[in-house]
């Protein structure tokens, strides 16, 4: 029997707030899960309704 080595990692999960600018002008902030540098901002304007889908790189700053 072979028995596989448990891997223990910490995960780099947080929580940040960002800001977006809708193509109406509309500019607004969202808290979003930023896991390992990277999060995806999914909301709607609240001016237009429009849905606005992004792809955010967010270092992470220490100090």
């Amino acid at each position: 029997m072979v028995r596989a080595g448990k891997r223990i990692e910490e995960m780099d999960v947080r929580f940040e707030e960002v800001s977006y600018r809708c193509r109406c002008g509309f500019e607004g902030k969202e808290v979003i899960v930023v896991a390992n540098n990277v999060g995806i901002l999914d909301t709607r304007c609240e001016k237009c309704n429009r849905r606005i889908i992004q792809f955010k790189v967010i270092e992470r700053s220490e100090g």
